[in-house]
């Protein structure tokens, strides 16, 4: 019996929140899938138990993605980040490759793409691109 990965999804909007968590039920049985509605909220589950993978929105009042990556960083320099944003990822490159962000997606993706996204950040795809995957599409460019 294979344990289940853990996935914090972390956004302020309750609506993407049920559409990523109702989305992640699909991708398999395998992953036990927690939600936080801001970053402070985040932080108290972080500081609590490990995750294998936490999607956080941007924007975010109070503590935004960014700060709380810098967080994740110093807590859990393991732990695989995926940012979701309403804004152009590639004006966020430099922060992302600087924090390790393994990919920055438009808050408007489709399923598919998180699917995939999760996947792969967990390494369960054996045909990785052989792009740098941390941000972006699979050219290693950051999607729009």
């Amino acid at each position: 019996m294979s344990t289940r990965r853990r996935i914090l999804v972390v956004d302020d909007d309750e609506r993407v929140l049920f559409v990523l968590q109702e989305t992640l039920k699909t991708v398999g049985d395998d992953y036990e899938i927690v939600t936080g509605q801001n970053g402070h909220s985040a932080l108290g589950r972080i500081k609590e138990t490990a995750f294998d993978l936490i999607i956080t929105d941007l924007r975010m009042p109070d503590l935004d993605g960014v700060e709380l990556t810098e967080v994740i960083r110093a807590l859990s320099p393991t732990t695989r980040v995926i940012w979701i944003t309403a804004y152009d990822c590639r004006t966020l490159r430099a922060d992302a490759v600087r924090l390790g962000v393994f990919r920055c997606l438009d808050k408007h993706l489709e399923i598919d793409e998180i699917r995939d996204a999760v996947r792969e950040a967990l390494g369960e795809v054996t045909n990785k691109p052989s792009a740098d995957p941390r941000v972006g599409g699979d050219s290693g460019e950051p999607s729009d």
